[in-house]
């Protein structure tokens, strides 16, 4: 079954399986993917994952996505946010 959305405590979970990156809940809410360590196959991966659990494509914008907190509106929504990266 898939769902529409992720959540923050989901996608901490991805950034350490996907881009073996271990950070929190507090931390990834306020830091972009390059401030955790995260590199650009990281968060392919993490995007492939995101693809596989809500069961659509994201579209290549995901991987222009710059922090957890924009990926998780870019899921619910479809739309990149850049202020400031986070």
């Amino acid at each position: 079954m898939s769902q529409r959305n992720i959540t923050i405590e989901e996608l901490v979970e991805l950034v350490s399986i996907c881009a073996g990156v271990r950070t929190d809940v507090a931390t990834a809410s306020t830091s972009t993917f390059e401030e955790l360590g995260v590199d650009s196959l990281g968060v392919l991966g993490i995007i492939a994952e995101i693809e596989r659990r809500v069961g659509r494509k994201l579209g290549p914008d995901a991987e222009l996505v710059p922090s957890p907190t924009a990926l998780i509106s870019f899921v619910a929504e479809g739309d990149v946010v850049t202020a400031d990266g986070v």
